[in-house]
């Protein structure tokens, strides 16, 4: 998330939401992870048309996002975690490039061919950190 997100004047978040609707089972434990991607230009690797629409891959977020508020004001009995990883893919000097090698949250270093695929890598973060 960090490599993605680095070059944006907004800095990348991991939101972690948590719901405590089953305290008396703890362990059990229901997970959402989604990618919000709220403007994606594509990086060094920048989009050519379509502009407009680089703001439409925040799908994953925004659906985990309503399922949690969902089961919060309807008070369902379970426990819930959801973890939304929130990044816009910008240029600027400090912008990861083509080639670079990135190290994930869970320590695998990823070899970036292309900074428009963006989405798996912050993705893979949010899950590793679920």
């Amino acid at each position: 998330m960090h490599a993605v997100g680095r070059a944006s004047s907004s800095p990348p978040i991991l939101a972690i939401l948590e719901y405590k609707g089953n305290p008396s089972k703890p362990e059990d434990k229901y997970a959402l992870a989604g990618k919000g991607v709220v403007y994606d230009n594509g990086g060094l690797n920048i989009k050519a048309s379509l502009t407009e629409y680089m703001h439409c891959d925040k799908g994953g977020a925004c659906s985990c996002l309503g399922i949690f508020k969902g089961v919060v004001e309807l008070g369902l009995p379970i426990n819930l975690v959801c973890t939304v990883a929130i990044v816009e893919n910008a240029i600027a000097g400090n912008a990861y490039r083509p080639s670079d090698i990135i190290k994930t949250y869970k320590g695998i270093t990823v070899e970036i061919t292309n900074t428009d695929a963006e989405g798996r890598n912050i993705l893979a973060d949010a899950l590793s950190y679920t």
